[in-house]
Formats: structure tokens, sequence, C-alpha cells
């Protein structure tokens, strides 16, 4: 009995779990052996997912916020592909960002025109949008977007077909921004984006100079001078300092002397913290002599470097020359005239020197030596007789025989407020009985020099001056003593 009893009750409980889970499966389904993890948001994961350069909400502004499930930013970006069938066949925008700069400083107010170009489409209702990225501080903007920190937006633009839409935007660049900082600003209208590249770089970039180099000669005998003469040209508008040249000293060659501070290194020449105008080209000068044990025909190759660049003049040894002497190049011209400086600021004071040379076979009398300046920016205050008439200081000579020089030398100091880049024009000009033949580009010559406001510091310090003159002043009886006890 007791064992029918204890089969029933097995019986009863495995009929009641069978009920339980067939009413459960009825319910709630058959549970599944994996559950797969539910997907982050894209905006979120932390992954550049669209590989711009930009992670996730807000840096990315393709994100509309953490729950975005994509990073790509318009009006179709988060629509099923059946949502979308419809707008396959329609041309689409395109978006341009520019500043019009490769390289910018700190400081400096990058202005950046953003446009929507609908030439192919047609009309057509889009949110434009864009960030500025950390390193910028926005200034002024135009089209009155919606501004959120560093987010603009323009909601429900509107561009008819075949047109296009300009939006200005203008932000300046943090002072601590290291160089070769890329920064990066995108737009972004629908589908389309727009994006400008700007690097900061302090100074002028080194792609802004060219330099190059001739003696003039093209064949030249051991012995001969060869007088080469090396531009530097600055391409920006900013004023260039502390630009350096350097130039191996070519073989078969010996140096002679070096203009505007070029000094001989042992095995080369090196020119300092040379000054670039704006727009403007530094010229310096270096003389080498070909040695006697050059062989015929070696080809003397000279080669200076400025910033990356280099400029290449190549003179072959021969039999002959067409090296020409100095004195007989100086024979051949009449007029010119120097400046003691290529680049001033406004109060320094320049040097000039006019030099004439009768180059005629006959005397030239009754000479009128002209030099007209722009006297709003410059005042005589000094040198040999002239008399000042208007805006020309004028010199008269009776006679000069030919072959026979003529030179003056006279100061002019630069107005305090004359402003950065200006050029200072100064037009030379002769006259004389016997000078009908002489060509006006004879007997005319301009000299121009850049005005700069702020040219690096040049020359010894006052402080080592004293330092070197007290020196002196302290060792002098100590050298009188020992001479008298010799």
């Amino acid at each position: 009995m007791d064992r029918l009893s204890r089969l029933r009750t097995i019986a009863l409980l495995g009929v009641t779990a069978l009920l339980v889970t067939i009413v459960h499966s009825s319910i709630v389904g058959v549970p599944v052996q994996i559950s797969e993890a539910q997907d982050t948001p894209a905006c979120s994961d932390g992954i550049d997912n669209d590989h711009d350069g930009w992670i996730d909400y807000p840096d990315d502004g393709g994100c509309e916020g953490l729950l975005d499930e994509d990073e790509i930013q318009g009006i179709y970006a988060d629509r099923s592909d059946e949502d979308q069938s419809e707008f396959f066949n329609v041309p689409p925008v395109f978006v341009t960002v520019a500043d019009g700069r490769e390289f910018a400083e700190p400081g400096e107010v990058l202005h950046y025109d953003i446009v929507v170009d609908n030439r192919n489409g047609p009309d057509r209702t889009y949110d434009l949008r864009t960030q500025i990225p950390a390193e910028l501080a926005l200034e002024a903007v135009t089209e009155n977007p919606i501004i959120d920190t560093r987010s603009l937006t323009w909601p429900n633009q509107f561009v008819a077909a075949g047109e296009s839409r300009t939006y200005g935007l203008a932000a300046r660049i943090a002072q601590g921004t290291p160089d070769l900082q890329a920064i990066r600003v995108r737009a972004y209208a629908g589908q389309a984006i727009g994006t400008d590249t700007t690097s900061i770089y302090r100074g002028v970039v080194p792609s802004a100079f060219d330099v190059s180099v001739s003696d003039g000669a093209r064949i030249a005998m051991p012995g001969d001078i060869l007088e080469y003469e090396i531009a530097i040209r600055n391409a920006e508008t900013k004023l260039a300092t502390e630009v350096d040249a350097d130039a191996a000293l070519p073989h078969y060659t010996e140096f002679v002397a070096a203009s505007e501070g070029g000094t001989w290194t042992g095995n080369g020449i090196r020119w300092d913290n040379l000054t670039v105008s704006p727009k403007g080209t530094r010229v310096v000068h270096l003389k080498l002599r070909v040695r006697s044990d050059a062989p015929l025909g070696t080809a003397i190759q000279f080669v200076v470097n400025v910033k990356g660049h280099q400029g290449v003049d190549i003179t072959e040894v021969g039999s002959d020359s067409d090296v020409r002497p100095a004195e007989i190049a100086n024979a051949t011209i009449m007029l010119r005239k120097s400046a003691d400086r290529s680049d001033v600021r406004p109060g320094d004071m320049i040097t000039y020197t006019v030099y004439l040379r009768n180059t005629t076979p006959g005397d030239i009398n009754r000479i009128t030596v002209e030099d007209r300046m722009d006297q709003r920016y410059m005042q005589v205050v000094g040198g040999d007789a002239g008399m000042m008439q208007g805006d020309r200081i004028v010199w008269t000579i009776p006679t000069l025989a030919p072959g026979q020089d003529w030179s003056v030398r006279y100061m002019v100091r630069v107005a305090e407020g004359t402003p950065h880049g200006e050029a200072l024009l100064n037009v030379v000009s002769v006259t004389g009985e016997g000078m009908e033949e002489i060509s006006l580009t004879e007997r005319v010559f301009t000299a121009r020099i850049s005005v700069v406001t702020n040219l690096p510091p040049s020359g010894a310090p006052l402080d080592l001056l004293f330092l070197l003159t007290s020196s002196a002043a302290a060792l002098a009886p100590t050298m009188a003593m020992r001479k008298r006890r010799a």
C-alpha cells in the first residue's frame, strides 16, 4: 500500500512539472541559449567610425547626440535603405570650407568662407553645421546661426537650383597653439562634408624663400676673382628675421671677402640673422679667388643654402676668361648710388653715396646732379654741400675730364611716422653738356630701401661693450708696470 502511494505521488509531481513547462513555454517562448549584447551607439563607442579625425559626440560634428547610431550628419543619415530609395537619383549638394591660408601664427584671425554649392541639384532645404576647434575662438559669423558652445547650426536653410550660398566665419588662433599644429574646420550640409586645414608656423615659412646666385662668368682662369651676387627673396608679406645663409668653399678656390657680415668658418662662408623685407630681396656679395693649381676644365660649383633652398652657380676653369676686372667694370658705369643699409626703421639715419664717372671720350661741362626724394618720410640732415630745391637736393660740377670721377655723400633721417613696408625711393639723375649721346638709362639711377618697424637686434649690446672697455682700462696700468720692469 505504501509503495503504491509513493508511485502515485511521483507520477502526480511529474505531470505537474510537465504542465508547468507547457504553460511557461506558451506564454514567454522557448529560452535561447545565446543572447547577443546590444551594440553601443556609434557616437558614444570611443571609435572614429567615419575616419574624419573626430570621435563621438560632441567632438564629431556628424553626431547629433550620444545615442546617434552613426557619425554622418544629414537629413538622410539615420534613415533605412527603404526610406532613402526616393533620393538616390537626386544630385548631391557640395560643401567647401576655405580660409585661404596654408600657415598661420598664434594670435592671427582666420576668415573662413563656407560655401554650399547646389550647381546641379533642385531647390532644396538643408541644415548647415560646423564646429570650432579648441584652438580657435569665434569672433564673428554671418547668417545668424544657433551657437551651442563650439557648435554652430544654421537650420532650415534654402538654396535654389543651380545657385550657391556663402557663410562667413572669423576665429582667432589661441596664443599657446604649438608649431605644426593642424587646425581643421569641417562643415556639414546633408551628407556633404567640406574641410579646411591650416597649420601653425611662427615666422615666415621656409617655402616662402627663394635664393639664386651668380658670378656673371662662364669661364675663368687661375688667379681670377669671382664676385658672386647672392639674392635671397621673401615671398611673404611678413618681415623675415633670423635668416641664415651658408655655403661651402668650392674646390680650387680661396676666400677673399664677404659683405653684409658674412664670415669665414674655416671650410665655408656663413651669414647669420639676416633680415629680408616683406615681398623683398636681400642681396649679399662674396669674392673667391681661383687657385693657381686649378686644373683646366675643372667646374667650380658654388652652392648656397637658405631655409632648405639652394642656389647654384658653375664656372669652368679655362685658358681664357670672361671675368671682367673690377676697375674695367666700374669704368663702364656713368652714374650709380649706394646706401649703407637695405632696411631701416622709422627714426634711422641712412648714408647715401652718389658716384659719377665720365665714360665719354670728351669733357663734360656744366653738370647738374639731382637727387629726388619723398619729403613725407625723408629729411636731409647732413653731408657734402648741396642745395635743396623743393623735393630734391642739387649739386653742380663745372667739368669732368674723360675718366674723371666725382662722388658725394649725404645723410637722411627717416621720419618717425613712416609706415611699415613703405618703400623709400630716391631717383638721382645727371645732365650736362657733352652727354647728348648717353642713354637715359645710364643717366638715371633709382635706389630703394624698405621700412620695417621691428628689426632684430644687431651688434654688441651696450653692457658687453662696457664690460670690454672696463676690462681694457683695468689692464692698462698692469701692462704699463710690466713694461717699466722689463
